[in-house]
């Protein structure tokens, strides 16, 4: 199985369409699809993934310890994603095996002080959903200060079978620590879903368990939330957060004190980086058709890429003018007829929402974010003999220009003229399109064309669903290479 699965050293052939398409498609250069090919999306179960991930991660001399949720492998994926436990030398290996995998693709990845996320496609551990997240842990820590020694776990870590796989895991001790502290100590609050194991393993290896947590907690704070979880007692256990974290803050400051206030920093850089700036969201606006078949047409994708980020979320782009119907209505009814141009909505609305676009492009947010949906404000200059309003095209490239940028935008096109440029093309050059002119009036990163794809029938939604991976894999490409692959 391995064979057919892994191909080292080559980029993985597009599925989407049941035919393997040549390399340099993957990268954007000639890529022309026939509008009458139906898609055909092909996807690997856990069970065919995982023997050759394993095999990859050996392949690269690595040996990573999953942390939990592997008790349905190889047939089922417990979490919602799976936690590898790495040493931090070994990242650049794991994204090379990941990257060597033949017919998956790498569509989302981030990095923070502690945490690498990968966002695999072609992957299907659950029924209808195409993707899988990976993440390669290497340091065990609250706000950068490590509650537990990353080497210990690994030099402890014992081998699993299941199936046909062989794979490390925690200890029993370290696998009960790492399952209480990572919601406890870092969130605030206790996951039910672990607790009945943890606090089993609690009570077993208590000695064990206390001499683990006194490597990094003060002994009297360590006995005190052992006994809590032996007891079962929750609301003892949630009053441990707080001595917790202030007994790790001050035993890492008492014996490594520039090393720990380092770690602090580099970890709030690049939590703010990740969280809190554009670098880690995706946006996909999709234009074109009927408002209702848009509709149905996002409502099938949201499910479709589940996993392909950590959030996937619809979204209104730009102005919402539609709300403003009315208004408009009656400035053009009171205008001249033959001159609608100067019949434009309240600047102030206009800019008030572009000040908020921005500001929703720096709010904290779950990591990689998708926002997929559509913009009352593009439709009204897309199509603006359907909505019966006129307005200046430098009026239209100013507010555009204004708005942050777009990563894909998506127009479904039933026109001859959408026909003759098939896919892949961008539509927006004056003369283009339906009307006389179609305005570039965003700044948009990528635009494609699905040609004749105006219903939300299954194979348009395909369509759809594929010009969004390939957009988020070259993207990803492109990040993992400035990364990992040296000049």
């Amino acid at each position: 199985m391995s064979d057919r699965l892994r191909t080292a050293g080559t980029t993985s052939p597009s599925l989407y369409y049941g035919t393997e398409l040549a390399p340099q498609d993957l990268d954007g250069k000639n890529k022309q699809e026939s509008s009458s090919l139906s898609p055909q999306p092909q996807t690997l179960s856990l069970s065919e993934f995982l023997p050759a991930l394993f095999e990859s991660f050996t392949e690269e001399g690595l040996r990573p310890c999953v942390l939990r949720n592997y008790e349905g492998f190889p047939v089922h994926n417990v979490g919602g994603d799976i936690d590898f436990l790495i040493r931090p030398s070994e990242l650049p290996r794991a994204i090379r095996a990941l990257r060597s995998l033949h017919n998956i693709r790498v569509v989302g990845y981030s990095q923070s002080h502690w945490v690498a996320h990968a966002h695999l496609e072609g992957i299907s551990p659950a029924p209808e959903v195409r993707s899988l997240a990976l993440d390669f842990i290497w340091s065990l820590n609250w706000k950068g200060l490590e509650y537990l020694s990353t080497e210990s776990v690994l030099q402890a870590a014992m081998p699993r079978h299941a199936g046909g796989l062989t794979f490390l895991v925690p200890s029993p001790v370290h696998e009960a620590i790492i399952s209480l502290l990572s919601s406890l100590l870092v969130g605030g609050w206790l996951n039910e879903k672990y607790f009945t194991k943890l606090q089993q393993s609690f009570a077993d290896d208590s000695l064990k368990v206390t001499a683990a947590l006194s490597a990094s907690f003060e002994n009297g704070v360590a006995k005190r939330l052992v006994a809590s979880v032996i007891d079962g007692d929750r609301q003892r256990i949630l009053s441990c957060v707080r001595p917790l974290r202030v007994s790790l803050a001050r035993r890492s400051l008492l014996h490594r004190p520039l090393r720990s206030v380092l770690s602090v920093a580099r970890y709030y850089m690049r939590e703010f980086g990740v969280r809190c700036t554009p670098a880690t969201l995706e946006s996909v606006c999709i234009l074109g058709c009927d408002g209702r078949a848009r509709t149905t047409i996002i409502e099938s994708l949201i499910p479709m890429l589940r996993n392909s980020a950590t959030t996937v979320e619809r979204y209104q782009f730009g102005p919402q003018l539609f709300t403003m119907q009315a208004s408009i209505g009656n400035a053009i009814a009171e205008s001249d007829t033959e001159d609608r141009s100067t019949s434009l909505v309240p600047l102030a609305t206009i800019f008030k929402r572009i000040a908020g676009e921005w500001i929703g492009q720096f709010k904290k947010r779950n990591n990689l974010t998708l926002r997929i949906g559509t913009s009352s404000y593009y439709d009204l200059l897309f199509d603006s003999q359907e909505h019966r309003l006129r307005m200046p095209s430098l009026f239209a490239r100013v507010v555009g220009h204004l708005l942050p940028a777009i990563d894909l935008l998506i127009v479904l096109d039933e026109t001859e003229q959408g026909m003759q440029l098939g896919s892949h093309q961008a539509p927006f050059a004056e003369g283009a399109g339906r009307n006389e002119t179609r305005p570039d009036f965003a700044k948009v990163r990528d635009r494609r064309v699905i040609p004749k794809a105006c219903g939300p029938s299954p194979s348009v939604v395909e369509e759809v669903y594929a010009e969004i991976i390939d957009m988020l894999a070259q993207r990803t490409k492109s990040k993992l290479k400035s990364h990992f692959e040296s000049p």
